[in-house]
């Protein structure tokens, strides 16, 4: 499981969006965060799919965000830019491994998972910017 430099990128957009820093197409966008135009338009298209962002076309269009800041999770966006995410294929199904159902390391790796989960599905994007995330 690798958070990866997609979900990052998505995230300084997201952030930058929503300190009212950015405003404007993909490619002003991507220019203000440093970052490659071609990754920025893929990961707004996924952010667009995904609820999290609206584009408009023409005069006075743009990137915006879908809804309130305070309302957009961490997790929500990973989950748009990649999928979920996963420690290990054993947390997916219990079929997977033959040794699951006496497997002391499952176990640890099911209480981190719930902890990591918990976090990134309670950050918003609202706190990245005010920097009180814990």
């Amino acid at each position: 499981m690798k958070i990866t430099q997609a979900s990052h990128y998505a995230i300084r957009l997201l952030v930058c969006l929503a300190a009212g820093d950015c405003a404007g197409s993909s490619k002003q966008m991507a220019k203000k965060i440093e970052v490659p135009f071609n990754h920025v338009a893929k990961i707004v298209q996924k952010l667009v799919k995904g609820g999290i962002l609206v584009t408009k076309k023409g005069k006075g269009g743009g990137i915006r965000l879908a809804k309130d800041p305070k309302k957009i999770k961490i997790r929500s966006v990973i989950d748009a830019v990649e999928g979920p995410l996963v420690l290990s294929e054993c947390l997916l199904s219990a079929d997977i491994c033959r040794f699951n159902k006496k497997c002391k390391f499952r176990t640890c790796l099911l209480g981190l998972y719930k902890k990591m989960d918990n976090m990134l599905s309670k950050t918003t994007i609202a706190e990245l910017v005010s920097e009180t995330c814990d």
